[in-house]
């Protein structure tokens, strides 16, 4: 089948899909039976994952971007950064350990002396595997990135396009410069840092896949160790009208796909439809922060999720800060949501097509389950538009699975935008 008659198909089956999944995310992700925490989660015998740690700060708050994040005030920020290391300790005496740390936002760098001592308190307290941070473009021009060195072992870097005109529609261009201004500062950070991740992002108003193909182009001639990329996602909340004036027709998404794997094909290799490491000998695989493994949110807005239970900490800054000032030994979370098992094998479901391969034996020895058991909706319905072909027991995932599997990753950051959008109303409206 071509890419013009598996486009139109494409067009119908993911139309399905996203509606299926609207409805899903609003069931399983609804905080309307959140309770609140009354003790501590108990320690796990073995490391959770990844420890997230939110920093909500931002000089200049982008229209598109829905994570938790207010207005840059200095006195604010410092108090915050001294609750945060205070919530990271108490979380690390109590026993809890893990394999990575990634640090997000927000702007992250937005002061570099208080980021530097909350990094240096983790590696000091306990093993880390890897330290991921992200960054705009910008903080390689006006912060200090050398003084990071040797405390973050992969920097994630916000660039979603080289194209000037989207920077403009963004409002990216005001803030950080052009793309060949940014151009420039990746290649500082790929000097200084051993893996340099690039967030690049399509489906912009006005993309084709040959602009989509020039602009990963100057992605991969900077030769960042990683590259991101996946469909600007509006989310289901309020987010969603804030996107449309910069949102292209969903039609046209396959087709920029297809260009996005042609591209990356030629250097990259391929570990999720979203992410792509470049080509080379004894590169050390860095998975994605969001692939289904465990994690414990720090801070301010952050989430968490391991075993079947979901973790919700306070949206209010100012509520946060004393939380932890009243309760200095205990983690920052208030709220928690028992998670639905079938909502957990779909988006186990959603790795594994990620990774190209349905394996039904690692399925069942997970599950209890085997595939058919646990999700035959799911399974009739990938089978039945062309996501899947048979081998043996187990299942190979076609490139149009691929691209379904990119959707439901898309589907779930829509998911965890309507989580924050509920949040941030304040998570004591839906407790029970």
């Amino acid at each position: 089948m071509d890419t013009n008659s598996h486009g139109l198909l494409s067009v119908a089956a993911v139309t399905t899909m996203d509606k299926v999944m609207n409805r899903q995310i609003r069931c399983s992700l609804s905080l309307a039976n959140a309770t609140a925490l009354t003790e501590p989660p108990q320690v796990p015998d073995t490391p959770i994952e990844t420890l997230y740690v939110h920093i909500p700060f931002c000089h200049t708050l982008c229209r598109y971007c829905s994570f938790h994040k207010v207005k840059f005030d200095e006195s604010l920020a410092r108090a915050y950064f001294v609750a945060l290391r205070q919530e990271i300790t108490a979380v690390l005496r109590m026993g809890y350990r893990f394999n990575r740390v990634y640090l997000g936002g927000g702007t992250t760098t937005i002061l570099e002396d208080e980021l530097i001592k909350t990094i240096e308190l983790i590696r000091s307290m306990t093993p880390i595997r890897e330290v991921t941070c992200e960054s705009d473009p910008f903080y390689f021009r006006q912060g200090n990135p050398e003084h990071l060195r040797g405390l973050i072992d992969r920097m994630s870097i916000g660039v979603q396009s080289f194209e000037d005109r989207i920077l403009k529609a963004t409002g990216r261009f005001e803030k950080f410069g052009s793309g060949r201004e940014q151009a420039d500062y990746i290649s500082q950070a790929i000097q200084l840092f051993p893996t340099v991740n690039l967030d690049m992002m399509y489906g912009f108003a006005g993309q084709t896949p040959d602009s989509v193909y020039r602009d990963l182009e100057q992605a991969m001639a900077l030769a960042p160790e990683q590259i991101t990329t996946y469909p600007l996602t509006p989310g289901i909340g309020k987010n969603r009208k804030k996107c449309a004036p910069i949102m292209g027709p969903d039609r046209y998404l396959w087709h920029q796909f297809i260009s996005v794997r042609h591209c990356l094909g030629q250097s990259f290799d391929q570990q999720f439809p979203w992410n792509f490491n470049r080509r080379q000998p004894g590169l050390t695989a860095h998975k994605y922060v969001l692939d289904g493994e465990d994690c414990l949110g720090v801070g301010s807005g952050a989430f968490g999720r391991f075993g079947q239970r979901f973790f919700v900490s306070s949206f209010d800054i100012h509520d946060y800060i004393a939380g932890i000032h009243a309760n200095p030994n205990l983690p920052g979370i208030r709220f928690e949501k028992q998670l639905d098992s079938k909502a957990l094998r779909r988006h186990e479901l959603m790795i594994m097509m990620g990774h190209g391969y349905l394996d039904a034996a690692q399925f069942k020895a997970h599950s209890g389950q085997n595939l058919w058991q646990a999700l035959p909706l799911e399974m009739a319905y990938l089978m039945a538009c062309g996501a899947l072909a048979k081998q043996g027991i187990n299942y190979r995932v076609t490139e149009f699975g691929q691209f379904l599997a990119l959707k439901m990753f898309a589907g779930f950051l829509s998911g965890m935008d309507y989580l924050r959008e509920q949040a941030s109303a304040g998570c004591h409206r839906y407790a029970t």
